[in-house]
């Protein structure tokens, strides 16, 4: 996705709405210190909650793929800027006074999502261009497919062969399997890939017989085969996580932040009332 064309314009905006709403709380701030229930404070808390709920249409907007409403390019860029921009303008609505828990709370989830939100544009440019050094023509299906035959492939070799090519075969198609949950583990894992070296194969043809030397060369070749197409799977499969697992903290939170946003308006509300 590209994001020079729209990037600038909505950096442009942001450094001007951010330098507003600062000064604003500077100049206010000199006469009366501004506080959640200040009348400045008001505004921030009404722009920063407008702000979240024009930040959630982004979801909206990003399924409707027929909409002529904005590109989606320029609707992330506006959702990047804007969603930093709401959490300064509600960290000034507080007037850096944390003592109410409700609204710590809100404060905090709202922190999350706005880091959250950031990791995830970084990864949006950072990602893909690691997944194009690892994606091929072929589609998961037809990778699943070749892996399975060169495995036949290698079983055919090893077919009737002795007990010590046996038990390279056996050890080969147990270092070639992924593992339960494999592109999601390698999300923690620096997950180097190990090449078979000539000194690897040396050891290995020692140990069987002249007779078979040939055909454990040639099912070592298959599976560097396989294991090169299995890596490239998982690693496509890794960076592809890598894109999802974020949201998996950011939407929860969003909509965990709007909950409380409307819980801590209501409780302002319900104690001016009986205060």
């Amino acid at each position: 996705m590209p994001i020079h064309r729209s990037g600038p314009l909505w950096r442009r905006i942001f450094v001007v709405l951010l330098l507003a709403v600062t000064a604003l709380f500077i100049y206010q701030a000199r006469r009366e210190y501004p506080h959640g229930g200040s009348t400045l404070g008001l505004a921030y808390g009404i722009a920063g909650s407008a702000l979240i709920v024009l930040l959630a249409a982004f979801g909206i907007r990003k399924r409707a793929y027929r909409s002529t409403l904005g590109t989606l390019e320029s609707w992330m860029q506006s959702h990047i800027y804007l969603g930093i921009l709401a959490g300064v303008v509600l960290l000034l609505h507080t007037g850096f006074r944390f003592h109410d828990g409700i609204a710590v709370v809100t404060f905090v989830l709202v922190v999350i999502v706005v880091f959250s939100g950031v990791a995830g544009a970084i990864l949006y440019v950072t990602v893909p261009r690691l997944l194009t050094e690892v994606e091929s023509n072929l589609t998961v299906a037809e990778i699943s497919d070749q892996l399975n035959q060169l495995a036949k492939s290698m079983a055919r070799i090893a077919s009737g062969k002795s007990a010590p090519f046996q038990r390279i075969y056996n050890e080969l198609i147990r270092e070639l399997q992924p593992g339960w949950l494999a592109g999601w583990r390698l999300l923690f894992a620096r997950g180097r890939r190990r090449q078979q070296t000539t000194g690897d194969w040396s050891n290995l043809l020692g140990l069987v017989g002249k007779d078979e030397q040939d055909e454990l060369r040639q099912m070592l070749v298959v599976s560097r085969q396989r294991k090169e197409l299995l890596i490239r799977l998982i690693y496509q499969q890794r960076y592809k996580n890598i894109l999802e697992a974020w949201l998996y903290v950011h939407v929860p939170f969003t909509i965990a932040a709007m909950v409380m946003a409307v819980v801590h308006v209501a409780a302002v509300f319900y104690y001016r009332r009986i205060g």
